[in-house]
């Protein structure tokens, strides 16, 4: 794994569930973001929890492809940051709902098999990483 896909995972994961913006395209062509809460898993896929229907769920199902950035939200110690670039689809499998889920979506949610519940997976097609504080130039992967 590239030094650059470690500290993506290692940035993200200083909170279990980060935040995120995620950007999609309405269907008259526009740009659209909203703040999301995620959760990454080794292969750089994101999961994303949301109410089935969002005008997100039906934009992604439009135009599959989405931007994320996210990184970290300390802003007394300002992190790396990331752009992330993917394919996102709409899942009901239970294995995305477990990754995704979150005791805070209970206030929500009946819980995992709730039928409102899907979860947003996205998965990265480019990653720009932007250090701050002094770190590295910028770094692209790209899959």
């Amino acid at each position: 794994m590239s030094d650059m896909v470690e500290r993506v995972l290692e940035t993200l994961r200083m909170e279990s569930v980060f935040l995120c913006a995620l950007a999609t395209v309405t269907s008259e062509g526009h740009p659209s973001v909203r703040t999301m809460r995620a959760v990454i898993a080794d292969d750089l896929t994101l999961r994303a929890p949301t109410f089935r229907r969002t005008n997100k769920v039906k934009e992604i199902q439009a135009h599959p492809e989405v931007h994320v950035t996210c990184g970290s939200t300390d802003s007394d110690r300002p992190g790396s940051y990331f752009r992330i670039t993917g394919r996102a689809q709409v899942s009901e499998e239970a294995e995305d709902r477990r990754a995704a889920w979150n005791e805070r979506l209970a206030q929500w949610f009946t819980g995992p098999d709730d039928p409102e519940y899907v979860v947003i997976r996205i998965s990265p097609t480019r990653i720009v990483a932007h250090p701050i504080g002094g770190g590295p130039d910028r770094q692209i992967w790209e899959r």
